[in-house]
């Protein structure tokens, strides 16, 4: 899979606050879209109970309202990879005119959810991340 990894989302109205842009935290959910689609491609699985990671930080820049019928696109790519985390790295842009609108960073550690414990990065998915 080639990096960076982008998926568009129209901002519906269920996204919006009283001051009628997008809720701050509704930008966590639009890199979790993306983050979550770009690790499913690059395992080559489709569902979410493949998901073998959990973010341990999150964090989110602003620099430009979104508002209601824009389409952002949310690219999103690996920045670093641990031993048992990985980092990843997200732009948000408006579509049409390109305008900036925020970028965030996640830490993912693999997780093993029956042992309750962290995990070693397999070879193939660090080969994955470091393309």
């Amino acid at each position: 899979m080639a990096w960076p990894y982008a998926v568009d989302i129209k901002v519906p109205w269920r996204d919006i606050d009283v001051a009628g842009h997008l809720n701050n935290a509704v930008y966590f959910a639009y890199m979790e879209t993306a983050r979550v689609e770009a690790f499913l491609a690059i395992i080559g699985k489709d569902r979410p109970e493949h998901i073998g990671f959990i973010v341990a930080r999150a964090s989110c820049d602003f620099h430009s309202p979104a508002y209601m019928g824009e389409v952002l696109t949310v690219k999103v790519w690996p920045t670093r990879v641990g031993n048992t985390s990985f980092t990843f790295k997200y732009e948000l842009k408006e579509k049409s005119k390109g305008r900036l609108v925020a970028e965030g960073e996640t830490v993912q550690v693999l997780y093993d959810y029956g042992k309750r414990a962290k995990q070693p990065i397999p070879a193939e998915l660090r080969k994955a991340l470091e393309t």
